[in-house]
This record gives C-alpha cells, sequence and structure tokens, in this order.
C-alpha cells in the first residue's frame, strides 16, 4: 500500500531512556547560553553596562552576522576527523568551557573602565561567544543523525530536545526577568555575574551528562557536499532565494521586538516580572499554530498559508504598539496573537526550505540539505541582527535613557515603536516577498514524481542484460524511459479488500514473482502507537511533532537539516525506490503496496492496479481471512484506509485514491477474487501486447511465463 518499506519504524533496540535524556541535557545547556544573549543582553547593555540604546543595538546587529559567518564556518569544519569518542561528542565537551568562559565574559562588564572600554569588552566577548557557540551547537544539532538511523529514536531525540529547551526559556525568564526591575540597586553588576556563572556552571555540567551519555554509532556519509556547491545550486534555486529574502525580514521583524521584549515588560506594561507572562502567552501561540501548520498547508497551501498567518503576527505587532501603558491584558492578546503568526510562520519556513532542496535537486542535481540550510541559517541570523540593530536604534531616536528609574513619554513611545509598528512593517514586508514565492504545492508534487521517476532509472544500474526483465529505452524525444519486457504489475488496495489473495494468484498465472507488503497490520499498529511521526489523531504526538520540527520562542534551531531529519525521509524514500526497481528487474513481479504504483508509475508496459470493496465486506474478509475479532478488524480498517495514503502523500506526494493513476479499478464487491485475477491477468496481457507492437522484434519480452520468472 503506501510507504510500507519507507515509513516502517524498527521497533526493537530502541535508544535506551537515559540516552534520550542526556541527549536533551545539551539543549538545556545550549540554550542557558542562547536565551541569555538573545532575550536579555540588550537590555544588560543598556540598564547595567550603560551603553546607549543605539550602540547596543549595532553590536547586538554586528555579533549576529557574526554568528551566521561562524555557523557556515563551523558546518563546514565540525566532524571530518574521527576519534575515540567520535566525530561531533569532543566538540561538545572541549569547545563549551570556552563557551561558558565567553558567557560569563559578556555579562560581567566591569565598572568605572570607561565607554571605548565598555563597548570593545561586550563587543569582543560577544564575538567569541557566538563562535564557541556555532562549535558546540552545531555538532550538537548533528549528533542525533550519528547517534541511531532509527526514525522513532531519531523522533525521540528531537522531541525530547525541544521540550527541554523551552522549558529552559521559561525557567531563564523566571530566574532573571525581575533582576531589570530595578537596575540601579546596588551590587546589580555583582549579582549579575554570579547569576551568569552560576548558569554557565549547570550548562557545563549539562553538557557534561550529554557527552557521557550519547554515542556516535553512524559512520559519516562518504559524500559531502562543499560550500561551492551549494552556492552553484542557490544561485539557480529562485524559490529559495525567495524563502530566505522574506526570512530576512521576517527574522528582522521578530528581533526588533525581541531586542526590546524586555523593555516593553517594564516600562510599557509595568513591570519586569510581566516579562514571562508575554513569553508564555508568546508560547502558547507559537505552539498552538505549529501544530495547525499540516491542516494549513494542505487546504490553504504553504504559500498562502505563510502569507496569512504572517497577517497574524502583524495584528499582535500593531496591537503591541497600541497598548495603553499598564494594560496586561491587551499585551498578553498581542502576544498570544504574535505567538501565533510567527510560530505558524517560522514552522512553514522550514518546510518551505526543505522543498526548496528538492528544487534544487531537480533544476541542479545537487541535493544539499545540511548546505541550503546553512544559508538559510546565515540569512536569519542576518536578519536577527537586522532586528537587533533597529531595536536599539529606534528606542534611542526616542530618547531612551540607559539606566534611568524611569522613562519619558517619548522613550516609551519609542519602544512601542520598537516593539510593535516596525516590526510590523518588516512582517508585512515579509508576507509581500512570499507572495512571490514560486513553488506552489502542485508543482512541488510535480518535481518529487519527476525526481523519483529518475531515482527509479538510477537504481535500475547497468548491469541488465539481453534477458533483463527492465531496461532503459529511449523515447521518441531522446529521453529515457523505463521498459518493462516482462509482467510488471502494481497493486494498490483499500483495507480488507482482497489484494492479499490476488496479488500471489496473478504471479502465478503470469509467471512472475511475487512481493507483498513491506509491513503488516500489526508493524503499523506498533508504529502508529511509539512513533512521534505517524501519529495521526492524538493532539500530544501533533504537538510533539511539530515542537521538534520547528522551534519555540527563543530556541536556537541551527542545522535542523543537519540533524539528519530531512536526509532520514531521503534517504526512506530512495531505499524503497531501490527496493521496488530490485523486486522487478530482473524477472517482472507483481507488487503489492510499497508506493510502487507511483515509482513504477512512468515505466512502459507495466500495469496499475487498485482493489476497493463496500467497508462492510472488507471488515468481514479482515475477520475471515486473519480470525479477527471485528472490534480489531474495524479499528485496523480505519487506521489503514487513513494513514497508508497519508504516508504516501507525505514521503513520496502522490494521491493512491487518484483514479487517473490506474489501468484498471477493481471492486471486489461486485465480482469474485477469482474473477478479479483473471480480469488482471486478462489486462497485462492487452498492454504487453500493445507494448510489443511498438518495438522491433529483437526487444519483444518473452511472452510466455518461464521458468526464470518464478519467485
Amino acid at each position: 500500500m503506501a510507504s510500507e518499506a519507507a515509513a516502517a519504524p524498527r521497533t526493537t533496540d530502541l535508544l535506551p531512556r537515559r540516552r534520550i535524556l542526556g541527549y536533551a541535557m545539551g539543549d538545556v545547556a545550549n540554550n542557558v547560553a542562547f536565551q541569555m544573549t538573545s532575550l536579555f543582553l540588550m537590555v544588560y547593555m543598556t540598564d547595567i553596562a550603560g551603553v546607549s540604546a543605539g550602540i547596543a543595538g549595532a553590536i547586538y546587529g554586528v555579533t549576529k552576522v557574526w554568528a551566521g559567518v561562524t555557523d557556515l564556518v563551523a558546518g563546514n569544519t565540525v566532524g571530518r576527523r574521527e576519534t575515540k569518542h567520535g566525530r561531533l561528542r569532543p566538540w561538545i565537551i572541549g569547545v563549551s568551557p570556552l563557551l561558558a568562559i565567553a558567557l560569563v565574559g559578556l555579562f560581567s562588564t566591569p565598572a568605572g573602565i570607561g565607554p571605548m572600554a565598555t563597548v570593545a569588552w561586550i563587543l569582543l566577548f560577544d564575538a567569541a561567544f557566538q563562535l564557541f557557540y556555532s562549535f558546540v551547537n552545531i555538532p550538537y544539532g548533528s549528533l542525533s543523525a550519528a547517534m541511531t538511523e532509527n526514525s522513532t529514536d531519531r523522533s525521540r531525540l528531537a522531541g525530547a530536545r525541544s521540550i527541554g529547551g523551552a522549558v529552559t526559556g521559561v525557567a531563564l525568564s523566571l530566574v532573571l526577568s525581575p533582576q531589570f526591575e530595578d537596575t540601579a540597586a546596588d551590587g546589580i553588576r555583582l549579582k549579575f555575574t554570579i547569576a551568569t556563572v552560576v548558569l554557565a556552571v549547570a550548562a557545563l555540567a549539562l553538557y557534561w551528562v550529554c557527552f557521557r551519555n550519547t554515542r556516535e554509532v553512524v559512520p559519516a556519509g562518504a559524500n559531502q557536499v562543499t560550500l561551492r556547491t551549494t552556492l552553484a545550486m542557490v544561485r539557480r534555486n529562485r524559490p529559495l532565494l525567495t524563502l530566505c529574502l522574506g526570512a530576512l525580514f521576517l527574522l528582522g521583524g521578530s528581533f526588533t521586538m525581541n531586542a526590546v521584549m524586555m523593555y516593553y515588560a517594564r516600562d510599557v506594561v509595568g513591570g519586569a516580572g510581566y516579562f514571562t507572562l508575554l513569553y508564555l502567552l508568546q508560547t502558547v501561540g507559537t505552539i498552538a499554530a505549529a501544530s495547525l501548520v499540516p491542516r494549513i498547508s494542505e487546504r490553504f497551501g504553504k504559500r498562502s498559508g505563510y502569507t496569512g498567518l504572517a497577517l497574524f503576527a502583524v495584528a499582535g505587532l500593531v496591537v503591541a504598539g497600541l497598548t495603553p501603558a499598564g494594560s496586561l491584558p491587551v499585551a498578553l492578546l498581542a502576544f498570544l496573537l504574535y505567538g501565533i503568526g510567527f510560530g505558524g510562520t517560522n514552522a512553514l519556513m522550514f518546510s518551505m526550505q526543505a522543498d526548496t532542496v528538492d528544487y534544487g535537486e531537480w533544476k541542479t542535481g545537487t541535493r544539499a540539505e545540511g548546505g541550503s540550510y546553512s544559508i538559510l541559517s546565515f540569512v536569519r541570523k542576518t536578519g536577527q541582527g537586522l532586528g537587533g540593530f533597529l531595536g536599539g536604534a529606534i528606542i534611542a531616536a526616542f530618547g531612551y535613557a540607559s539606566g534611568a528609574p524611569e522613562q519619558s513619554e517619548q522613550a516609551i513611545q519609542g519602544i512601542k515603536v520598537a516593539a510593535g509598528f516596525a516590526p510590523a512593517v518588516l512582517c508585512l514586508v515579509a508576507a509581500g516577498v512570499m507572495l512571490l514565492y514560486p513553488l506552489t504545492s502542485r508543482e512541488h508534487d510535480s518535481i518529487v514524481q519527476e525526481l523519483n521517476q529518475r531515482r527509479a532509472r538510477s537504481a535500475l544500474g547497468e548491469d541488465t542484460g539481453a534477458d533483463a526483465a527492465v531496461v532503459l529505452a529511449r523515447r521518441s524525444d531522446r529521453t529515457e524511459q523505463l521498459l518493462a519486457r516482462r509482467p510488471v504489475v502494481t497493486i494498490n488496495e483499500e483495507y480488507g479488500a482482497g489484494a492479499a489473495y490476488v496479488g500471489p494468484r496473478v504471479a502465478e498465472a503470469l509467471g512472475v514473482p511475487y512481493a507483498g507488503l513491506a509491513f503488516s497490520s500489526e508493524d503499523l499498529e506498533r508504529a502508529s502507537s511509539s512513533d512521534p511521526k505517524v501519529l495521526a489523531e492524538d493532539a500530544t504526538g501533533r504537538t510533539l511533532r511539530w515542537l521538534h520540527a520547528f522551534n519555540w520562542p527563543g530556541v536556537d534551531v541551527n542545522v535542523a537539516a543537519a540533524s539528519g531529519d530531512a536526509q532520514v525521509g531521503t534517504n526512506m524514500v530512495r531505499n524503497n525506490i531501490a527496493e521496488v526497481v530490485g523486486l522487478v528487474k530482473g524477472f517482472g513481479g507483481v507488487v503489492l503496496g510499497r508506493d510502487a504504483t507511483a515509482i513504477l508509475g512512468s515505466m512502459r508496459g507495466a500495469v496499475h492496479i487498485r482493489i476497493i470493496g463496500d467497508t462492510e465486506d472488507r471488515i468481514e474478509r479482515a475477520m475471515r481471512d486473519h480470525s479477527l475479532p471485528r472490534e480489531v478488524a474495524e479499528q485496523r480498517q480505519v487506521r489503514e484506509d487513513r494513514m497508508r495514503p497519508r504516508m504516501s502523500r507525505r514521503l513520496m506526494h502522490w494521491e493512491p485514491t487518484d483514479e487517473g493513476r490506474y489501468h484498471l479499478i477493481i471492486d471486489s464487491s461486485r465480482m469474485s477474487l477469482d474473477e478479479a485475477v483473471e480480469e488482471i491477468v486478462a489486462a497485462v496481457e492487452a498492454e504487453r501486447e500493445m507494448v510489443d507492437l511498438d518495438l522491433p522484434p529483437e526487444e519483444r519480452g518473452d511472452r510466455s511465463p518461464g521458468d526464470d520468472g518464478q519467485a
């Protein structure tokens, strides 16, 4: 049926819980560092270190762009040398002490060293911090792909990572936001330094836990795409370029608001402690939107979904700009709307980035998940820097007084502009840019299907002899096409329609091998209860799936593609295509499920069958054939009729219920299964006669069932 070989998760030898928890602790440590700088560095610079808002924004902007550069450097450096501890883990344990030192130094600016020295201190320590963070976070992000090839385990790792990172953000806001209530208090610098030292030591301990409890067992890939190859692909990848331009403005808007969020909570809403509530409502909105992204994409398309959700963000930001002083309920509404908009667009951004990888491979022949993501990551960091710079510049222009116990009305209005109106304009521009995104869902499906046909031709190989059942034939337009010289039949069925009876008998009548479903109903049941990626109806499963795929507010998602999740899907598809082609290329064959109808859809001479039936008839047949209680048969019918086609759509981008895909659709409620066998055999013979008429005699297949075709 749908994607059996590709989607079946392994259900044995799963990673032990301590490996999962150990990996998650690494992201808790990462987010102690990342969110300290993303959420609190700007206000620390202005209200504790005494740097003017304009200069603070400039530092924020420069170092974020530098962070994008260091990500590219780290992405092309780590993982190249094997050690006794692996390729990636040594970077985490080796560089994290330097990261901790840089973090403490960044938030420990000495008093009395003068304005220029203060700026130099912060700039240098922040630049060092971003460098060390890249060389810790990028190997950490890649580690899950090196720990296991099991798709269920990778889902568990990603889900645990995201939850750990999000909890860290809330905890940090609870601990640190009250410190900014009175930044003129005695000993505030020492107090903040001590807090940072405690957090840095905790982060080091967590990195050690991660190092000790993780293992690298998957060998490195043989072929690494270089930055030069990636850039050559990017130049011809208009969807990726458009996506990057939209990301520049979207992240610019987001980080303009992020940079001044503490000022907004304290000086507009009325207290630094409200920061946690605003952050929490933003997070709730993000989770809600991210969990609905699959439905939004399917109903409206990704481009329309992105622009619509961006308008939600614009609405929330406008409300933030209009919030009266001291009005907490209005501010909470603003951040909820903003969270919905930014969470949804951010989720769609990464989904669309995966689509641009397919486009790049289709257009240039280069597939570069990690390289493509690194380009997007660089642009995102540049947008973050742009946002931080604008936030500081705007509040400086409106007269923000660094460290003052109270701000003027004009300064408060400047905070509203920086937190609301300015990022709203940037998000509106991002929405406009994405209206120009050239890759529609239909075009993407067509591209993926073409890629899969290329992979099928490639999987045939060059070792086909004169007697091979499947060969490459040249069409009139001089392109190559798979040609079946012996019977090739694919069967797709609704659950319980009788294909398990029909398939082997068709194969026997035609004298070719038979290949049944790659995984059983029992396998699917185990998958539906253990793998968050396959959970269809459980709300917790949907949330976990999207949480680990896309970041919560403030959670860095460096090298999501390098973590292996994007490559895992591609490898599953490639492996399934190679397996299906391998099943038929020697002797022909009858293949049930496995997305063979899509994989062999352009094969000349192949016959594609769909078997359907009334629901009640199918349930009764399942009860009878498999000795099942009625309740179990009904559950399987509902599950499999829903989940197998869904996996086909998501992995292979084809619609199994599309009648145009098939030569023959058989209703097993209207004819006997033996009659169905006769119908299919007749259809195969008719198709072979038509193919033979177009071929010279020496290229015609053996029309008599032979012993060499027997399974």
